[in-house]
């Protein structure tokens, strides 16, 4: 009876702690674009470093990763991203630019819009929600 005591506290324990896990794993950040135009935002892991030259392949533009977001559109970034570094660096582009500008030429003309830098605690404050501009 003792035994089957212990085993079901630790089934109730690890279940609870499992379950603790499956919401830190379907946690969201939310990036708002509330203009009228499309924009490109890229992440990067590489802080202290706060260039965006480790930013990956937008197809078409070789060098980088960027993702495209419709004008009063917003989308979902997956907060498990801060597990590679705990500071992240989001970076906002203008599509044209992008579409049409060589990588390695936005990198050199520093032609962000913006840059966000922030903790996990700085998303808790905001309510896991970005809004450009802001």
């Amino acid at each position: 009876m003792l035994n089957n005591l212990i085993l079901l506290t630790m089934f109730v324990s690890l279940s609870a702690s499992s379950c603790n896990n499956k919401e830190e794993l379907h946690r969201y950040i939310y990036l708002k674009n509330s203009t009228s135009k499309t924009i490109y935002y890229g992440l990067s892991y590489s802080y202290p470093d706060t260039s965006f030259n480790k930013i990956e392949d937008v197809p078409g533009n070789k060098g980088s990763i960027a993702y495209r977001i419709n004008a009063g559109v917003q989308t979902t970034l997956p907060a498990a991203s801060f597990a590679y570094n705990p500071t992240m660096q989001l970076f906002i582009f203008d599509a044209n630019t992008i579409e049409t500008t060589p990588w390695d030429s936005i990198v050199a003309h520093n032609m962000v819009l913006k840059r966000y830098q922030f903790t996990e605690s700085d998303m808790q404050q905001a309510n896991w929600t970005i809004t450009y501009p802001k």
